[in-house]
C-alpha cells in the first residue's frame, strides 16, 4: 500500500497477497535495486525502506526485487511465496533446507526450516553443486538477522 502526505509518497507495512500465493511489501528503495536480489526491509521514519544485506543483527523482512528499481522509488518486493532464481552466495542446498541470513550473506541452514532466527526461506529445489541462484519459498515474517 502506498499513501501520500504533503506531496510525498510513502509505503505502509501492509502486506499485499496475490491469488498465486505470492506476498509483497512496498518499500522505499535506498539505492538502486538489482532484479532477483534479496534485500532487507527495515523500519525507519519513512516507513519500510530497503537496505543491502549486511552483517549485524536486526529485525527485518527479507524481500526480493522482481525487477530493477531506482534509488528513491517505492519498490514492490516479494516477501512470501515461491521465488525462482533468487541470487545468493555460492551454496549447495537440499530441498526443504532453510535459507538464512548470517554474517551478511545468504547461507544454507543445513536443516529443515524450523522458524529459528535468521531463517527467511525454504529451498524449493536441490542443487547438486554450489550455485548462485536458488528456488525458494519465501516466508512472509520478520526475522532477526545474526552477525
Amino acid at each position: 500500500m502506498i499513501f501520500s502526505k504533503n506531496d510525498d509518497q510513502y509505503a505502509s507495512f501492509e502486506l499485499v497477497h496475490d491469488a498465486d500465493g505470492k506476498v509483497w511489501l512496498y518499500a522505499q528503495a535506498d539505492g538502486a535495486l538489482v532484479a532477483d536480489t534479496p534485500y532487507l526491509i527495515i523500519a525507519n521514519e519513512f516507513g519500510p525502506m530497503t537496505q543491502d544485506i549486511a552483517s549485524g543483527a536486526q529485525y527485518c523482512y527479507v524481500g526480493v526485487a522482481e525487477k530493477a528499481w531506482d534509488d528513491g522509488d517505492i519498490a514492490k518486493l516479494q516477501v512470501g511465496g515461491l521465488y525462482e532464481d533468487m541470487i545468493t552466495s555460492s551454496i549447495a542446498v537440499a530441498i526443504g533446507n532453510s535459507l538464512t541470513l548470517i554474517g551478511g550473506v545468504v547461507a544454507d541452514g543445513a536443516a529443515d526450516y524450523t522458524g529459528l532466527v535468521s531463517e527467511f526461506a525454504v529451498c524449493a529445489t536441490t542443487t547438486g553443486s554450489a550455485a548462485t541462484t536458488q528456488d525458494a519459498m519465501l516466508i512472509p515474517e520478520r526475522i532477526l538477522t545474526t552477525a
